[in-house]
């Protein structure tokens, strides 16, 4: 008898789990600060070289209201290693003027405005990024460190294990088609398998995960493959994000 209370007991659990759905928003709530890491990998073939980086970004939720979330962030600190044509090229914020190399003093005069200046994202609640704007001014190439910053599209309805949503978005000539799948709900967070396509002047395919919490719908962890192909030339793009409340 104790044997079958106790099996019922873990179909029950099991069922429980099974059918539990979680309805997706984000959830700031203002004068909140995170800290944002972001490591990105870039393999362009060939001559072309590769590019890695880490950046760290502090922010804070400056505005909440039934149509808006808006978040004012700054980059704290940029690493970098390039290496293009058979040159490598470092720099460190970090690092003062005399540490480094002329090269990375080239650098540094490149990344001292994007360092120096306030970047403010405005949200609504389904995670979609209604703005993006830089001040004192906009810096170019800038918007794909801050176009996605904890960008995610969130779904109408609830999700529960085996829902999957798409987004779409068509950028400079390139149409991206993302899929979201729930893989797990454990723990207070929503665990997503993403795959996707791109399409347009480049063609490829998007894999990854990400970790979202349900309380404020931020991504905890996010790790995102692209592979292009563009003019004959293939590239592969890897960007792993955690965000975390202070």
């Amino acid at each position: 008898m104790k044997k079958i209370i106790l099996l019922a007991l873990v179909i029950t659990n099991f069922t429980a789990t099974a059918q539990e759905s979680v309805l997706l928003r984000l959830n700031y709530n203002k004068g909140d600060n995170y800290i944002t890491n972001v490591e990105l990998s870039q393999n362009m073939g060939g001559q072309q070289g590769e590019m890695n980086m880490n950046m760290g970004m502090y922010s804070t939720v400056s505005n909440v209201d039934d149509k808006a979330i808006i978040l004012e962030s700054k980059i704290e600190s940029i690493v970098m290693t390039m290496n293009q044509g058979g040159m490598a090229m470092n720099y460190d914020s970090n690092k003062t003027d005399e540490e480094l190399d002329p090269m990375g003093q080239m650098m540094k005069s490149q990344f001292d405005p994007i360092l120096q200046s306030t970047i403010y994202n405005t949200f609504d609640r389904y995670g979609n990024v209604l703005e993006v704007r830089m001040e004192p001014k906009p810096l170019p190439g800038m918007e794909q460190f801050t176009d996605n910053q904890n960008a995610i599209n969130f779904p109408d309805e609830e999700v529960s294990v085996g829902s999957s949503w798409t987004s779409e978005v068509d950028k400079q000539g390139m149409k991206v088609l993302t899929k979201y799948k729930v893989s797990r709900i454990y723990d207070g967070a929503v665990f997503l398998h993403i795959s996707g396509t791109v399409s347009g002047l480049a063609t490829g395919n998007i894999i990854g995960t990400s970790t979202v919490i349900i309380s404020s719908g931020i991504q905890a962890a996010s790790t995102i493959e692209m592979t292009m192909s563009v003019q004959g030339i293939e590239m592969s793009f890897v960007t792993s994000s955690t965000m975390t409340k202070m």
